[in-house]
């Protein structure tokens, strides 16, 4: 049995979805987004901008594959054209001058601060953990000292003098890095 499909009143039409693609592309190339070019086209067709915006996703877009990379590309290079809309009365294309638009979009700039969020806080918990770190190694040092005043050092018979400077060597290379991470004071920064 064949089934007779009626051919429904608010149907899209061919002309309709070349309107459609012809706005989207022109919001692409002008870095708007492509909510706003279906809240345009929801105006000038007479639908809900997410009937157009569902027609574009669904059906159109596939057929338009090669303009929307072309689109896009003319965004990155900065050019930007003429805003086009349509009268309603005749479907033809009236052309309206526009302001010039920079290459980078608002996308771009959010995905720079998202980005420039992300490595701040990298860098601020590295900087967390060097701090500690720092702290660490004066707390190091400080007991080092401690240690060096209380005790004498007995230097035992098989300890030989080449195995002392080389002990010697390694304790004072410690003590300068530590210096040197806490600042030519040789105290830990209360601030920090």
């Amino acid at each position: 049995m064949v089934e007779k499909w009626a051919s429904r009143s608010d149907a899209w039409t061919p002309d309709d979805d070349i309107r459609l693609a012809d706005l989207v592309l022109k919001h692409i190339r002008n870095g708007s987004t492509q909510l706003k070019a279906f809240e345009e086209a929801a105006s000038l067709l007479g639908r809900t901008p997410a009937a157009c915006g569902y027609r574009w996703n669904g059906v159109v877009r596939k057929d338009y594959r090669a303009e929307i990379e072309a689109a896009k590309q003319s965004r990155k290079n900065g050019v930007s054209e003429p805003a086009r809309t349509f009268d309603a009365t005749t479907s033809t294309p009236v052309v309206e001058a526009l302001p010039h638009t920079t290459s980078d979009s608002m996308k771009d700039v959010i995905d720079f601060l998202q980005t420039y969020d992300e490595q701040y806080h990298k860098l601020r918990a590295y900087l967390t953990q060097i701090e500690k770190e720092k702290h660490e190694l004066a707390e190091q040092v400080e007991s080092l000292q401690r240690q060096l005043q209380t005790q004498s050092v007995v230097i035992e018979k098989d300890v030989t003098p080449e195995q002392l400077e080389e002990d010697s060597r390694t304790l004072f290379a410690i003590m300068e890095r530590a210096r040197k991470l806490l600042g030519d004071t040789g105290r830990p920064n209360p601030e920090s």
